[in-house]
């Protein structure tokens, strides 16, 4: 009797022990489908069981399939076609089937050669909330013995334990499935969007035919400056989308007046002056993902001191966006021809940006735009402003940077040390 006992506490304690085993196993941080092959191998040993398998059951196609096997030659995987009586008698089942009674579980023919294949013993549903998973077989004991009611007792417990990770692992399917969508429509929506501003930029260039590109290289020379200036990857991507819509009030403007090649009368450079509060009352109706999208259209024409317009705004009333995008839209007007006037050289562009250095343009704009363009020059940076340049004017501007000759062209010397 007291050997009985100390047997029974010795297995209870072993029983315990493989629990304890098993849910560590299943709350690794390993991969799931180790955790599931390592949980078949922790059961399977624990009856010395000869052959097992972990089957999960898709609802749609009705069919379980192994995601875990062991003792079968070849490892081939096993699938077992399930009728909906079936299903409905395995989800309502809470303790191992004993495939060796024949009044346990009514099967079809079909049902029954899928199971023949498996070869085995004891079957134990997978079930959490009335929801079917899949099941767990294991075939005989090595010993021969039969399964006992503490054998079944611990499977039921373990298959438990299975069942729930099996389920935590649907749901994280379904959840990660649902977010892959949300995050496919997200970036289509994205790309719509953006395509969206650029047809716009496009459709602004177009009005001007000597200006063709004119919003994306000002978006792309606003980008440059906003990023060597430290600014944050948020407000980067406003000023971006702020400078491919600078000029987006021309669109009202009358584009004979755009392409004048002689000077405009009063009437015309008012109307021609008009578009930056144009695009504005354009923009501000637009809800961006970015802050002050369309006052930094309203403002790109605006001086540090305060001769610009329409709002004659000086220094820090003007957004630094603004600024930016003032110094880029007035470099690249000078750097192109227009209806007007040819391109200019490198040297007058120089000279027009001293002159104006706190006058039209920001201090600080202009050293971290000249910096830019030694660090490019000196290959010290990805080239982005000089592959937009006309290949004359970017050879003689490396030229005159590398040898030092535009020092001549600097307020005060600040930058003098930008450019040499």
């Amino acid at each position: 009797m007291i050997q009985e006992i100390d047997f029974r506490l010795d297995r209870l304690l072993f029983n315990l022990n493989a629990l304890a085993e098993l849910a560590e196993e299943q709350t690794s941080p390993k991969d799931f489908q180790r955790i599931v092959r390592s949980s078949l191998y922790m059961m399977m040993g624990n009856f010395s069981a000869s052959k097992g398998a972990i089957f999960q059951f898709d609802n749609e196609k009705k069919i379980a399939r192994s995601i875990a096997l062991k003792g079968f030659e070849g490892g081939n995987d096993l699938n077992v076609k399930l009728q909906q009586k079936t299903i409905d008698t395995l989800t309502g089942c809470k303790t191992p089937i004993d495939l060796y009674n024949k009044k346990t579980l009514s099967l079809s023919a079909e049902e029954k050669a899928d199971i023949e294949k498996i070869k085995a013993k004891v079957l134990m549903p997978l079930v959490v909330k009335d929801e079917f998973l899949g099941f767990i077989t294991m075939g005989g004991k090595f010993s021969g013995e039969d399964y006992t009611k503490d054998d079944f007792n611990l499977i039921s417990v373990m298959a438990h334990h299975l069942a729930v990770s099996l389920h935590s692992h649907s749901l994280l399917k379904k959840l990660m499935h649902k977010y892959d969508e949300n995050k496919q429509l997200y970036e289509n929506l994205s790309r719509i969007y953006y395509d969206t501003i650029h047809a716009f930029a496009t459709a602004i260039d177009a009005k001007d035919g000597y200006t063709k590109g004119h919003s994306y290289r000002v978006s792309t020379y606003c980008t440059a400056i906003a990023k060597e200036l430290g600014l944050s990857h948020e407000e980067t991507e406003g000023i971006r989308i702020a400078g491919l819509l600078h000029d987006i009030g021309k669109i009202a403007i009358d584009k004979s007046i755009i392409n004048k090649d002689h000077p405009l009368t009063q009437s015309e450079f008012l109307e021609l002056n008009s578009h930056p509060v144009i695009g504005y009352e354009i923009l501000s109706k637009v809800k961006f993902p970015w802050n002050g999208v369309a006052k930094m259209a309203r403002n790109h024409h605006e001086r540090v001191d305060g001769g610009g317009y329409p709002d004659g705004l000086k220094s820090n009333e003007i957004a630094l966006g603004a600024k930016i995008m003032s110094l880029a839209d007035s470099f690249d007007a000078m750097t192109t021809d227009r209806p007007y006037r040819p391109a200019l050289t490198v040297p007058e562009v120089f000279k027009e940006l001293q002159r104006n250095c706190d006058r039209q343009f920001d201090r600080e704009v202009i050293e971290s735009f000249f910096s830019i363009l030694q660090k490019e020059t000196r290959e010290q940076n990805k080239p982005v402003i000089l592959p937009f340049l006309r290949d004359n004017f970017a050879r003689e501007l490396k030229r005159e940077i590398l040898n030092g000759s535009l020092r001549r062209f600097h307020p005060g010397g600040e930058i003098a040390r930008k450019i040499v």
